[in-house]
């Protein structure tokens, strides 16, 4: 059976993956000599490796939210909701898993840094909130889609609200998703911001992917 490939689907997620990619490689391999934001070429390259990491959330939720709407036409968004779910989890252990220090838990040395939150755990979550938040508006993607807009400028909104409150009251495991002071490069908040606003246009796409003019 052949199946109609989503070709702009397939060359978001290439977009996303390189950025991701050449902003991880340049940085690491640059010499410090050549780091200086005075530089055009060197400033212009970070402010767009600065973006890579919205622009790979803000993908992230678009991707899999449109596919989850375009399931639903199929009647089968419960089998795809089932598979968001499914791989959130999978994200969330591979994150954990990328970080176990493995030599030196053999050598008997513990510690819990490897708790902390990366890119992978927050996507993960992400995709849990968006299935569940779908599963509230009862499928019904008019409320979904209003409910991504409002949390996305919320989110965003009212970060200096939250941007030094501690949590240390909280386990590390918990902790970690809401704060940085444990080391987290990634929390759900803001990030789960851009996740929303990407899930918020794949709704927008969907709706007005028909017409000819888009």
């Amino acid at each position: 059976m052949n199946s109609k490939r989503l070709y702009f689907i397939d060359i978001i997620r290439a977009f996303a993956i390189l950025m991701m990619l050449q902003g991880h490689f340049i940085n690491t391999l640059l010499a410090d000599s050549y780091k200086n934001i005075n530089a055009i070429p060197y400033s212009v390259w970070s402010y767009f490796r600065g973006i890579t990491a919205p622009t790979f959330f803000t993908i992230s939720g678009l991707i899999f939210t449109y596919l989850l709407l375009k399931a639903k036409e199929k009647g089968q968004d419960k089998l795809r909701m089932r598979k968001g779910i499914v791989r959130g989890f999978f994200l969330i252990g591979v994150g954990y898993l990328l970080r176990i220090p493995f030599l030196s838990w053999f050598s008997g040395y513990f510690n819990s840094y490897f708790l902390v939150i990366d890119v992978l755990q927050c996507i993960g979550l992400s995709l849990i909130i968006v299935v569940v938040i779908y599963y509230l508006c009862a499928k019904r993607v008019l409320l979904f889609s209003f409910i991504l807009l409002v949390l996305g400028f919320l989110i965003f909104l009212s970060e200096p609200l939250y941007r030094n409150i501690s949590f240390d009251t909280l386990p590390a495991l918990l902790n970690n998703y809401l704060s940085k002071d444990n080391g987290s490069i990634f929390t759900i908040t803001p990030w789960f911001g851009y996740i929303a606003f990407g899930a918020y246009i794949a709704t927008l796409f969907h709706k007005y992917s028909n017409r000819p003019q888009l």
